[in-house]
């Protein structure tokens, strides 16, 4: 279950592991996949106190940040941040604009419908209009950056189109533009209306052939697939898993959903391969650790800390998102990752309110249930014996009284101690 909820979500409060728990497996599945019903207004009321400048970089951040964290609905959040990484576009380069709050929405209102329906509508998002540059592509000189990483990165990978190909996608979304900065608009006067052979099918094609013609490529299924699987369960899969993917992908009609239940269904998602088998990227860090402590934050003291361990919201490194895996960790970001846990254990950051002993309860009463709470709760009840005994014992040292003060470490101090030891373990690195 905390595999799962590491994976489908942003980790789970105490009380999210305990009802989930209750709820089984099958259950949880169910909840977390089927999101539509669920209620998300303590959220949104949360969100419409604030004073969110939806132009503004940091603001939007503080904002996303807020919806891992706290919203009944992680898995939605969760697929955001993935089309985010896959269909990017960046905040440096659309400026002041709404163009990246409004992506972002759009991810959040597609991320699990037919895969095809969202292509064709961010090959109208201005934001992604900007990014790649499709607002200029005009019929007296087509742009080819945007249908080249339609292909490339978007939905088939490299080797499975020419250049020609390219050219001929690029003809198809001339006149695509801008108007007003944040409307799309569709000039006709600059539109290509001629044929175009296109993956070996001709016809006057235009943007939306374009993306039908894609996916009826088997390579298209086999790609989207085989992304989502290396962002939830592990790198290179085997071909039999993808295989199977791609077969739920195709016969339901290029939806998502179906694809992420049958992932969080299969015996290779709960596999030793798959357990603990990612590292997690700066947002998911922090954000997981707010949602499982209970922390209450508008993210304000925790942006730049995320951006110093390699990660900024909005603003991936270039169209093919961020690398991650091994990439998050070297000896820069890893001292962040370390001050980070610090920080928040030790109370010392300011617009961050987070109570450890509210937070253990019934489990403080001794040594030894309150490292397996803390355990459990962050790291899934898994842990090597030598780490829980040294645990173990640090607990029961702070209950010694000192010999210079003749009193013990208080509470508060202690779980704050224990919950820092954790958070900056090499094991809570681990999704």
């Amino acid at each position: 279950m905390s595999h799962l909820l590491r994976r489908a979500s942003f980790g789970a409060s105490k009380n999210e592991l305990a009802r989930f728990r209750s709820m089984g497996l099958q259950g949880t599945i169910d909840h977390l996949a089927d999101f539509d019903g669920v209620d998300d207004g303590e959220l949104e009321e949360r969100l419409a106190g604030q004073d969110t400048d939806i132009e503004r970089r940091v603001d939007v951040q503080s904002w996303w940040l807020q919806r891992m964290a706290y919203s009944k609905r992680p898995l939605q959040e969760k697929m955001t941040l993935f089309w985010h990484g896959i269909l990017t576009s960046s905040s440096s380069k659309t400026g002041k604009s709404p163009a990246m709050f409004e992506q972002n929405e759009l991810f959040r209102r597609m991320g699990m419908g037919r895969y095809d329906a969202m292509l064709k509508a961010i090959s109208r998002d201005p934001a992604m209009l900007i990014y790649l540059d499709s607002r200029t592509n005009r019929k007296a000189a087509p742009n080819e950056n945007y249908s080249r990483e339609l292909m490339e990165l978007f939905t088939l990978g490299v080797g499975q189109y020419t250049e020609d190909d390219v050219r001929e996608a690029a003809r198809s979304f001339t006149g695509w533009q801008i108007r007003k900065k944040t409307e799309f608009l569709f000039n006709e006067s600059q539109h290509d209306f001629g044929d175009k052979t296109f993956l070996g099918q001709t016809g006057a094609w235009d943007g939306d052939n374009v993306v039908d013609i894609i996916m009826q490529q088997p390579a298209a299924g086999e790609y989207i697939v085989r992304r989502l699987w290396e962002f939830f369960a592990y790198a290179d899969p085997e071909p039999a898993v993808i295989t199977r993917l791609a077969k739920v992908f195709n016969e339901n009609e290029t939806e998502i959903r179906p694809v992420m239940r049958a992932m969080f269904e299969s015996e290779e998602f709960y596999s030793p391969r798959a357990f603990k088998g990612l590292i997690k990227g700066p947002v998911e860090l922090v954000a997981s650790t707010v949602r499982t402590l209970g922390i209450n934050t508008t993210f304000a003291p925790l942006r730049r800390r995320i951006e110093a361990m390699g990660q900024i919201l909005l603003d991936p490194p270039d169209v093919s998102g961020w690398d991650g895996g091994i990439t998050w960790i070297n000896s820069s970001t890893l001292l962040e990752r370390v001050n980070l846990a610090n920080a928040i254990a030790a109370g010392r950051l300011r617009q961050l309110e987070f109570d450890p002993v509210a937070l253990a309860g019934d489990a403080a009463k001794t040594s030894e249930t309150l490292v397996d709470f803390l355990v459990d709760l962050l790291l899934g009840g898994e842990i090597a014996d030598d780490t829980r005994a040294a645990l173990l014992k640090h607990a029961e040292d702070l209950r010694v009284p000192s010999a210079f003060s003749g009193r013990s470490v208080p509470a508060d101090e202690r779980q704050r101690s224990l919950v820092y030891l954790i958070l900056a373990s090499p094991d809570y690195q681990l999704a």
